[in-house]
């Protein structure tokens, strides 16, 4: 199981379709689910927010953690350094002295682009494994015959 530790607003203004979002914080926590971007549902997901949670904010299947008084980088830090496995982390941002302090504990670093274009990749790959409904039926009849052993 990996760790994603995901700078939230770092992340939002490098993603076109939510830069100019009115409520950024439900935004990101839907455009991470819509595009499954962390991989299996069994990582966990780990969004810091800076400062505090809005009125609307909707807690989503990922946890959400803001910052109050301190700075998401703070809480990152602090998450990474009190993580058992560092290599099971894995922080998602483009801020220079977070992925260096995050690779010296041992930690994987990911940075925004890299990460979101596990979105473009994933949907090539399921673009090109789309196969014609007559073959979906043939196939599940054969598979019904060797499950079956008819």
């Amino acid at each position: 199981m990996l760790v994603y530790l995901i700078d939230a607003f770092n992340l939002v203004h490098k993603v076109e379709s939510l830069a100019d979002s009115f409520a950024p914080h439900n935004d990101l926590m839907s455009y991470l689910k819509s595009n499954k971007l962390c991989g299996s549902k069994n990582n966990k997901v780990i969004v810091v927010f800076d400062g505090y949670p809005p009125r609307d904010f909707i807690e989503r299947e990922f946890d959400a953690v803001f910052s109050f008084d301190k700075t998401a980088d703070d809480i990152i830090k602090a998450k990474v350094d009190k993580a058992e496995n560092k290599k099971q982390i894995v922080v998602v941002t483009n801020d220079r002295q977070i992925r260096d302090y995050v690779k010296r504990q041992g930690a994987v670093v990911c940075k925004t682009d890299e990460f979101t274009k596990k979105k473009s990749k994933r949907k090539r790959i399921q673009e090109s494994k789309d196969i014609s409904y007559s073959l979906q039926e043939e196939i599940t009849e054969e598979l019904r015959g060797i499950w079956l052993k008819e």
